[in-house]
């Protein structure tokens, strides 16, 4: 393994060394969980729990593109007793100011669209049956299923980048309608944000000029320093400036990961940011907790674009610093020159000053995210009631009407499942229930509530449910109590044929706007997670299926149990000089030949070995380390690596396994690590 790959994957850096003694003041303002699908590769928990050794003032979770995991971490963040902020990272489909040279905003790849009328009627259809298809009633705001293929498409070939971090309970509210809007705006898992849209939803927001693929970042790279000077200005003009930190709603973003331009590229932001007058802040756009992360976020980005390891080039990031990093840490690398030489004063002082700043602007936010404070979408009640008399009303009425004659056991019961909704607050929330069912009732579509609500009186006066309490001795306390903070649960099934039909009047009648479907969030389990890593790290196909179909279990981290108890795959973990029943067993299955290696007999040399390593060498274009270009290796094979201030090339030594890492480990060995740390992602 070359010196540099050692440096990266043990945790040591020449300019930055793990371990600092002294304690600096440092919010990270900049970081993404698992949430951000495929970009993140450490859940909010471990995040926060890392944030918390470290001694982080607060913890900023900045998913790209959507707010999945805000409630998940918030959660955490309290629990911990450190400060949360929440934000996103957006990606943006048009350049803050014009650029006719098309370095901020690239050229995009056409869309795949769906077959319309035009072209399915160019299609020969002689001989194939007719599919009709009912003419359905479209949600708002519904777009056609478009697919948008980003496979093999890099950061730098898409739109520039814009952190924002929300300041209170109204900046919250104003990213998820942010994010809600450029969803609809948007196509399948690619959200369209535009400086249109996003200047209708500023208010209670901090926006950062946002990491090396920002807007600010691209043009200076691009030697555009006017344009980056403008569309700065723009930026604080939209989200407002003030004299101190606090009140600032757009700061320029410094980064430094070791990368070769970052030392120019921070000393220019800095520079520019004095010229306008605009404070500046540090992050290290974390994407996983600890250093030994950088290795699962290479498998997460080589399945986000279907490729291996050794094909994922520069896809990848080129960096092995964007974990989690204290202040002294961060403080501890000031930028460098381009020869390595000392910083510029004011560019120090100005790094300096960011991680300060990363504090102050911490402090200034605070959210809550009202777990316990219910928000109904307002219904429509008679003149001269409110929504506790109308639905004691409507309970009388029902009761009248199921009851024959009114016993005080009813009456009782009744009055006491009041008494309790009013303390509660949940007249309006039985309303709407009672609501949805009359529309049913109403035209004649098959609808029936079930699950704990079952327990109720006033669900069953009401016509929500169908199972007498008071007959069947039902306990209303398992679904309604003072004591409980939860929301209560009330299941309704309608007729799958007329389902639509609700969902558009619920829409009409309460609005687009107070109306959400609920979405699923999908996670790697075992069967996947064997699937997609085995890809990444190029097992053969037709291996990778047979170890998938081998499994029983539905949880990633019991991957290795299931395999070691299938006789044709313990011989893969046994240590040496045991197993031989598994041996016998591995050879009768063909995966291994008669001297005990793996079969080579079908496919050639290494055919059930991974065509990949982590970070290996060869004649990919990372040669030399992880994120160098073509460039840069023949800079290393000219032998001027060791007068660099970046990395320096060292003989090849021996593997060695160091703490979370999967360097030394087997093909096999690497394959269950991978997939245990899927688990939930």
């Amino acid at each position: 393994m070359h010196g540099l790959e050692q440096m990266f994957y043990s945790g040591g850096s020449p300019l930055c060394p793990r371990v600092c003694p002294m304690t600096v003041p440092y919010a990270e303002l900049h970081c993404h969980s698992q949430f951000s699908l495929l970009d993140g590769a450490s859940a909010p928990g471990e995040l926060v729990e890392r944030a918390v050794e470290l001694g982080l003032e607060a913890l900023a979770i900045t998913d790209r593109l959507g707010l999945y995991g805000a409630v998940r971490f918030v959660s955490a963040a309290q629990e911990a007793g450190i400060r949360p902020i929440v934000g996103v990272e957006i990606e943006l489909a048009d350049a803050v100011v014009a650029d006719p040279g098309g370095f901020v905003v690239p050229a995009r790849r056409e869309l795949r669209r769906r077959r319309g009328p035009a072209d399915a009627a160019a299609i020969p259809r002689e001989g194939l049956p007719a599919r009709p298809r009912p003419c359905r009633a479209r949600l708002p705001g519904h777009r056609v299923a478009v697919k948008e293929d980003l496979r093999g498409i890099g950061e730098a070939q898409r739109g520039p980048h814009l952190l924002l971090l929300a300041r209170d309970g109204i900046g919250y509210r104003s990213l998820a309608r942010l994010v809600s809007h450029a969803n609809l705006a948007g196509t399948k898992r690619v959200p369209r944000f535009t400086n249109a849209l996003l200047a209708q939803h500023t208010e209670g927001l901090v926006a950062l000029s946002g990491c090396g693929q920002g807007e600010v970042a691209r043009r200076l790279r691009a030697g555009d320093r006017e344009g980056a000077s403008a569309a700065a200005r723009r930026l604080a003009a939209l989200f407002g400036t003030a004299d101190s930190v606090a009140g600032s709603g757009f700061l320029i973003e410094l980064s430094h990961h070791l990368l070769p331009d970052d030392d120019w590229l921070v000393a220019e932001c800095a520079s520019l940011a004095g010229e306008l007058g605009l404070p500046v802040v540090v992050t290290n756009d974390a994407h996983y907790a600890r250093p030994d992360g950088r290795e699962l976020h290479d498998v997460l980005t080589a399945i986000h674009h279907g490729r291996t390891l050794d094909t994922l080039a520069d896809l990848r990031r080129s960096d092995g610093e964007s974990y989690l990093k204290s202040g002294a840490e961060l403080l501890a690398m000031p930028p460098a020159d381009a020869g390595g030489r000392a910083a510029d004063p004011r560019t120090a002082a100005a790094w300096a000053s960011g991680i300060a700043n990363s504090v102050e602007l911490a402090r200034s936010c605070s959210i809550d995210l009202g777990f316990e404070r219910y928000r109904f979408p307002g219904f429509p009640i008679p003149p001269a009631e409110t929504a506790f008399s109308y639905l004691a009303q409507l309970c009388q009425e029902g009761a009248r009407a199921r009851y024959h004659p009114l016993t005080p056991a009813v009456l009782k019961q009744l009055a006491h499942e009041l008494d309790v909704i009013e303390k509660t607050g949940l007249a309006e929330f039985f309303l709407i229930c009672w609501d949805l069912m009359r529309f049913a009732k109403s035209r004649g579509i098959p609808a029936q509530g079930r699950g704990s609500a079952a327990d109720s009186i006033v669900a069953y006066v009401l016509g929500i449910t169908r199972v007498d309490p008071i007959r069947h001795r039902l306990l209303f306390e398992r679904f309604i109590n003072e004591g409980r903070t939860t929301y209560p649960d009330v299941d309704i099934d309608f007729s799958n044929a007329r389902r639509e039909e609700v969902i558009q009047y619920v829409y009409e009648r309460y609005g687009a706007e107070h109306t959400g479907m609920v979405c699923n969030l999908v996670t790697y389990r075992a069967r996947s997670a064997v699937r997609e890593v085995g890809y990444a790290l190029g097992f053969p196909r037709p291996l990778v299926d047979r170890v998938a179909k081998a499994l029983e279990t539905y949880d990633s981290v019991m991957v290795r149990r299931d395999l070691e108890a299938e006789g044709g795959f313990a011989q893969f973990f046994a240590k040496p000089g045991e197993g031989a029943e598994a041996e016998h067993v591995a050879g009768q299955q063909g995966f291994v030949d008669g001297m005990g290696q793996l079969n080579h007999g079908r496919g050639g040399p290494d055919a059930l070995a991974p065509r990949t390593a982590i970070r290996g060498g060869g004649t990919s274009d990372d040669e030399g380390g992880p994120g160098d270009s073509p460039a840069s290796v023949r800079w290393l094979r000219a032998g001027q690596a060791p007068t660099s201030s970046v990395a320096r090339l060292e003989s090849p030594s021996p593997p060695v396994r160091h703490p979370g890492s999967t360097v030394g480990l087997s093909d096999w060995e690497r394959w269950l690590e991978f997939c245990a740390r899927m688990d939930g992602i």
